[in-house]
């Protein structure tokens, strides 16, 4: 990746121009650049899904935000810049009290946790749920969305140091999957039952054992194949080996199990249903409630977003990864 000037283009009707404080990054971004992001354009192009700022103009039609005002938005691609055009559907002005920090670690991960529970699964207050690379920025949301909900939590991360960092935020049973069988830890702390729902961004191996450790009638929600995500030319070799291996699941299993398996892509979301909705407006209210509180865990300048793809690939978060677009 590197900085190449382009010109502002002006917003069309529908349309909001924001200057750019902050942008998020997401695993997705890093899938893209790798060229294994199969929703991506073709490459010369720019990543970047989620960015906060001040809107600099606004099309004709668009009425709920202001030049000025301090907003949201998630966009298809090109938020690793210093102006992006955003859709005003997608666009949200934030409260007073919230930095625009913390707004850029708010779209996609508190979106994906919640379309995971509320819309996907149908949680209930009582179930239970494991979440693995709780640490993560999907992982801090779905623990604090999941908490209001009133579910049993379970996460799993690399280290105790993590599962610390994730009991403050409000994680009851912390499984270290380095040092212990996760699904083995569950069935034992569930009685035999497992859990009712398993949140999986991380997919390759762990994924037949995110399936074993579904009580009956569970749900596995794949979000995500962190760990088949190359980080290498080696690592290209490595994918394939370990896609042809994953976990496959029949009909007659999921028949005999009695379990679902799930897929979410929140850009397809958005693309099927023209917005996302009201998920901006029901996560912002949780804002002023007090249960969405994003950690933000470094952030780079804009122009080393290398750097910040590499200390997400390594795994290293604790929270989410954000790009200064002032610096």
């Amino acid at each position: 990746m590197v900085p190449k000037d382009e010109p502002i283009r002006d917003p069309g009707a529908g349309e909001v121009l924001i200057e750019v404080a902050f942008a998020g990054v997401n695993f997705a971004d890093l899938a893209a650049r790798a060229g294994v992001y199969s929703a991506a354009p073709r490459p010369p192009m720019v990543v970047g899904f989620e960015v906060s700022g001040r809107v600099a103009a606004v099309g004709p039609g668009v009425t709920h935000v202001a030049q000025g005002d301090r907003v949201i938005a998630v966009i298809r691609f090109g938020g690793y810049a210093s102006h992006v055009v955003a859709r005003a559907d997608s666009t949200r002005k934030i409260p007073d009290s919230m930095t625009l920090e913390h707004a850029a670690a708010i779209p996609v991960t508190y979106a994906t946790a919640w379309y995971a529970l509320v819309e996907v699964a149908r949680v209930r207050a009582g179930e239970s749920v494991l979440i693995h690379a709780a640490a993560g920025g999907v992982g801090v949301a779905a623990i604090q969305l999941a908490r209001h909900l009133g579910l049993e939590t379970f996460g799993t991360a690399s280290t105790d140091e993590k599962l610390e960092f994730c009991k403050k935020l409000g994680l009851e049973h912390g499984i270290n999957y380095s040092r212990e069988d996760f699904a083995r830890r569950v069935r034992a702390l569930t009685a035999g039952r497992g859990v009712h729902l398993v949140i999986d961004s991380v997919g390759g191996p762990i994924l037949k054992k995110s399936f074993e450790s579904l009580a009956v009638s569970g749900m596995v929600i794949i979000i995500g194949a962190a760990d088949l995500y190359p980080r290498s030319l080696v690592g290209f070799a490595r994918t394939a080996v370990e896609l042809a291996r994953m976990k496959r699941f029949s009909a007659f299993e999921l028949i005999e199990t009695n379990r679902c398996v799930a897929g979410l892509q929140l850009l397809l979301v958005w693309d099927a249903r023209g917005s996302l909705g009201t998920m901006f407006d029901d996560i912002l209210a949780l804002w002023e409630k007090g249960v969405v509180r994003p950690v933000v865990d470094q952030v780079f300048p804009l122009t080393a977003a290398g750097e910040a793809h590499r200390y997400l690939a390594d795994r290293r978060t604790k929270g989410k990864v954000l790009l200064d677009a002032a610096r």
